[in-house]
């Protein structure tokens, strides 16, 4: 398991806006995205199917406002399995900043090939969504 947290100067409603605009529409935030559809919707839960240039994957996204929790459990990849989570908490006496942290336990199918240290990396997904919000 490998985890990264970032300070955000956004509220913690602005970055759970944003992970939730980006679970529907990820063509908007993820560069490699060739295609993608909602399969299922059922409550808090949604099946994602996306075509990238890594592959085609399907994964289920359980959405726990509650926890201010999202995550992303791969159901069908030709390389990966696991899951990633995205967790966003407020600052205390700061409600203008959000706490981020994203936790990848996410591997290859075959121990014998590794992944490469920028795919799924959480400290690039947490500082990739740190610019994306204040910039």
């Amino acid at each position: 398991m490998r985890y990264s947290s970032v300070s955000i100067d956004v509220s913690v409603q602005t970055v759970w806006e944003y992970f939730l605009d980006k679970i529907m529409h990820p063509d908007r935030y993820l560069a490699d995205i060739e295609e993608f559809k909602i399969l299922r919707q059922t409550g808090q839960e949604i099946v994602r199917y996306m075509k990238t240039t890594l592959g085609e994957i399907v994964e289920k996204i359980t959405i726990d406002a509650k926890k201010s929790e999202i995550t992303y459990k791969i159901l069908r990849h030709p390389v990966l399995k696991g899951q990633l989570v995205n967790q966003v908490k407020p600052i205390p006496h700061n409600k203008n900043s959000a706490l981020l942290t994203v936790i990848s336990e996410c591997q290859s199918k075959d121990p014998k090939i590794p992944l490469a240290d920028d795919l799924l990396n959480p400290k690039q997904e947490a500082l990739a969504t740190k610019l994306d919000l204040e910039s």
